[in-house]
């Protein structure tokens, strides 16, 4: 576990100073002196609507008796406050990991909760690949290497998806959660309304790139930027990095190369990531005064 850890951070140490190398941290950050705050307002209230519409996600898709329902501003909670995991541990699963099981041993659910929150993850990374192709008939001049990807990206969670739900073998190790995840066949519409609810949330964080995007005065079509976070995205859920970082600049830089300066790109990047330190901000000050 540490080597794997150990390689990631080398993996995400060397592509940022390749980053660095190229493109001089000094100009990047001069592209910040001229931020329009209204924009990143806006950027930050986006993520705020990720946040909770996650934890309507979660309600739908949390198959447990009435009784043990958790209320909803309590699923908001473990939400918010998965986004201080998030920043901790590599992957970007920490969050996940935390909300599910620590919600579940509160309301002894454990094997309902991690069920939801797991197919919750595979439903948004569909949705992710569902608004590429929506968007690919409007935009030109991408890397048929992105298209690739993404055609694989597709194929490959479409039977993921396929064997979770209808996987016939009961035993093993994970026998409970696998019985749980086979469960969603008898709730089509849960699933119906969480994979809405997924296309919403990847929505929005498109939108946080674009409110990004014209902070630091990036002038692009809104279909480029639908086909280039998603396709970005999915390519830093590939566990080489720790939590994407280098794989997420790299990546968004050979999308853009012919459309954006990289040195702007760069500089909205960095915005986002501000947005995301103040979720996590935000999580840590909630998992510190609450009992989540």
């Amino acid at each position: 576990m540490r080597i794997k850890l150990a390689i990631k951070l080398f993996v995400s140490i060397l592509l940022i100073v390749l980053v660095i190398w190229k493109f001089p941290i000094s100009n990047i950050i001069a592209n910040l002196g001229n931020v329009k705050l209204g924009w990143f307002f806006v950027a930050f209230l986006l993520s705020e609507l990720i946040i909770v519409n996650q934890a309507f996600r979660w309600h739908y898709l949390l198959i447990v008796p009435k009784e043990q329902k958790p209320e909803f501003k309590v699923l908001l909670k473990y939400t918010a406050v998965g986004y201080f995991f998030n920043l901790l541990a590599p992957g970007g699963l920490g969050g996940d990991a935390y909300r599910s099981i620590a919600l579940g041993r509160a309301h002894n659910v454990i094997a309902s909760s991690v069920a939801s929150v797991f197919i919750a993850r595979i439903l948004g990374l569909a949705a992710l690949c569902l608004l590429f192709w929506l968007a690919l008939p409007y935009t030109e001049q991408i890397p048929k290497q992105a298209s690739w990807f993404m055609v694989a990206a597709s194929l490959s969670l479409t039977v993921f998806f396929i064997c979770l739900i209808f996987n016939p073998f009961k035993k093993g190790k994970f026998g409970q959660f696998m019985e749980k995840l086979r469960e969603y066949r008898k709730y089509p519409l849960r699933l119906l309304a969480a994979m809405l609810g997924s296309l919403l949330m990847q929505t929005l964080s498109v939108l946080v790139q674009f409110a990004a995007f014209k902070a630091v005065g990036i002038s692009v079509p809104l279909s480029l930027v639908f086909v280039i976070v998603p396709a970005t995205i999915l390519l830093t859920t590939i566990p080489v990095s720790f939590n994407g970082i280098g794989v997420r600049e790299w990546g968004m830089l050979s999308l853009t190369a012919y459309a954006i300066n990289s040195e702007l790109l760069l500089a909205s990047l960095l915005l986002v990531y501000a947005v995301i330190i103040l979720q996590a901000l935000q999580g840590g000050i909630i998992f510190l005064y609450s009992k989540v």
